[in-house]
């Protein structure tokens, strides 16, 4: 039996500074702050509100000082979806110019 290799988030931010972040209605129910956050995507009505990129901010508006998330218990659909050590996160890490997230030794 072939055990997948498991990782851990350090907590880099890296994801919320490289990807665009959209979300839905729902996610905005679950967290109304993001409607006093977000902008509005006029583009589509799937993802109708954007949290980055926005004018003026470098990382996703929940991003805190400590490259934490404010939100994270209640944070978008598409966050919870971004697994620390897949493809997306390595990309995102290089892109900001950190070395590769390494398996947790448990």
């Amino acid at each position: 039996m072939t055990c997948l290799p498991v990782f851990e988030c350090d907590g880099c931010g890296a994801c919320c500074r490289t990807f665009p972040i959209y979300v839905t209605e729902a996610d905005a129910i679950l967290e109304p702050r993001i409607h006093q956050e977000g902008c509005r995507n006029t583009n589509s009505t799937r993802y109708p509100i954007t949290l980055f990129p926005l004018p003026f901010h470098e990382a996703c508006c929940f991003l805190d000082s400590e490259q934490r998330c404010a939100i994270y218990s209640t944070r978008p659909g598409i966050c919870r979806e971004l697994a620390a050590g897949s493809e997306q996160c390595q990309q995102a890490r290089q892109r900001q110019g950190l070395p590769e997230l390494l398996p947790s030794e448990k």
